[in-house]
């Protein structure tokens, strides 16, 4: 039986915002091949985990990625063992020429934008023997890009489900950040809006403050940046 490790890579960049007072523009963005393939490596033995670092760290040029097996999927030709992988861009130092980032999200939880085509999907649960599985259809006559947007679709919300009792939200943070960016990504992967105050007193435990200059060259305050603390027994990968 074939054994196949396939990873969703999912990075978060940003644009520069014309206003210099605003946050950058974020966006995420998953990691494919010219394709649309995600990264992949066939299972012949050993460490699976260490093996799939080794891989994408030889396409984005950085071992700085948290890393997880989230699911099992059978298929006609054996089993894929999908992986979620969460990054920033400033840790993407160097993209292998076969690969590229295209714009990756969910709207609504039935539209799902990958690159630039957008695709309708729906989800149902099935109960069966007092377990409820959840069935993802997703509108595509292509079986690859479905099985693309299948994967992708399922780690993107094992994101959503730990975004909030985990800290998986600063896994996609760079090496500092404002307390806004944090809220930005949160409503991003959610696709919610939340309230600014609530919302900070939540995550400020994983925060630490990093002292800065009070003033910036346009004569303004910078906002406070922060980097991520983990709590105790935490670790970024």
């Amino acid at each position: 039986m074939q054994i196949n490790m396939v990873c969703c890579l999912f990075v978060l960049n940003s644009e520069k915002n014309e206003n210099i007072r605003k946050n950058d523009i974020k966006k995420i963005q998953v990691l494919t091949d010219h394709q649309g393939m995600l990264p992949s490596i066939d299972f012949h033995g050993g460490d699976m985990k260490k093996m799939l670092k080794t891989h994408l760290k030889n396409i984005i040029g950085s071992s700085k990625f948290h890393l997880e097996q989230v699911y099992t999927m059978e298929n006609e030709r054996g089993i894929d063992i999908i992986y979620l992988a969460i990054t920033n861009i400033e840790n993407v130092s160097k993209l292998a020429e076969e690969y590229v980032l295209k714009e990756f999200n969910i709207l609504n939880n039935e539209w799902i934008t990958f690159g630039e085509s957008s695709f309708k999907y729906k989800t149902k649960e099935i109960e069966e023997n007092n377990n409820i599985e959840y069935v993802h259809e997703i509108v595509t006559k292509d079986n690859e890009l479905k099985k693309t947007l299948l994967y992708l679709l399922i780690s993107y919300k094992k994101i959503r489900s730990n975004a909030d009792n985990t800290d998986i939200l600063f896994k996609f943070l760079g090496s500092s950040f404002t307390l806004e960016d944090v809220r930005i990504v949160y409503e991003i992967i959610k696709d919610t809006s939340v309230d600014k105050s609530n919302f900070r007193k939540k995550i400020t435990k994983y925060c630490e403050k990093i002292e800065t200059e009070n003033k910036s060259k346009n004569g303004y305050r910078p906002s406070q940046q922060y980097k991520f603390k983990p709590l105790k027994g935490d670790a970024w990968l």
